[in-house]
């Protein structure tokens, strides 16, 4: 993953619970269509090492009520969200079919968090 020094600032600005929101709600879109693709893998392995997702956060994160992970990421700022929808959107494309399932979870986490609207 291309990232600018601003993408890195951004990026480090996660906290830990952030993080591991993250990575259940990743993890979440990666198995809403029933395959856990290589290469849905991969990008969730490259969040990780971008991110600092420790192998912690990770153990931490399969403990956080689905309640706390949606608290957390429905209140980060605006550019972190946009993230959220970044790297869930990559790993929805990334095995280059998108479900209709894939498209429903997309947009029920995106009104549920309340991500950006890009236009």
């Amino acid at each position: 993953m291309d990232l600018t020094y601003y993408d890195k600032m951004a990026l480090s600005a996660f906290t830990s619970l952030e993080k591991q929101s993250l990575y259940q709600t990743l993890c979440a879109v990666m198995i809403v269509d029933g395959n856990r693709d290589p290469r849905e893998i991969s990008i969730i392995n490259e969040v990780n090492r971008i991110m600092g997702i420790t192998t912690a956060d990770v153990e931490a994160s399969r403990r956080l009520s689905e309640q706390t992970m949606t608290n957390c990421l429905k209140n980060m700022d605006t550019l972190k969200k946009a993230y959220v929808a970044k790297f869930m959107a990559q790993i929805i494309i990334a095995d280059g079919v998108v479900t209709k399932k894939e498209e429903l979870f997309f947009n029920y986490m995106h009104q549920k968090l309340d991500l950006p609207i890009i236009d």
